[in-house]
């Protein structure tokens, strides 16, 4: 799997229910869709991450280009934005988000400036590929 260093920009916390609900339920789908490989499976994680995308832009004020990411962490959004242009050609993932106490252990409390590994989803279904899932993702969306 190819994985890249990008910078985060920004950074941002937020108890926002509704992102909270939406956040919980992409990760859902990321698993099923990592453990299934289903058409159906992509096209609605990639409708979830679209909403979280508005929702995080909304709630953060911010109109930019770039990549904003969130997960939950005591039930608090952590949204960070990315030094990375959204091309909408594959979702982008940081591949191993570190929690508070990581952070807090390192001496850091913000990780705006830091570099952090992000991964594209194509990428991750790619890997074990032996049913032919992404050349099935090609033919649906030429």
């Amino acid at each position: 799997m190819k994985t890249f260093q990008v910078t985060i920009t920004n950074e941002w916390f937020n108890a926002n229910e509704e992102l909270i609900a939406v956040v919980q339920q992409l990760y859902d789908l990321r698993t099923a869709l990592l453990k299934t490989k289903s058409l159906e499976g992509y096209k609605a994680y990639c409708n979830c991450y679209a909403k979280m995308n508005a929702l995080l832009r909304k709630i953060t004020k911010t109109e930019t280009a770039n990549v904003m990411l969130c997960k939950v962490e005591r039930s608090i959004c952590w949204i960070l934005e990315l030094n990375y242009l959204e091309d909408g050609d594959s979702p982008i993932e940081i591949y191993d988000w570190p929690s508070i106490e990581e952070l807090n252990e390192e001496g850091l409390d913000t990780l705006r400036g830091e570099n952090i590994t992000v991964v594209r989803l194509d990428e991750e279904l790619e890997d074990n590929d032996e049913e032919g899932f992404i050349e099935e993702l090609a033919d649906e969306f030429e």
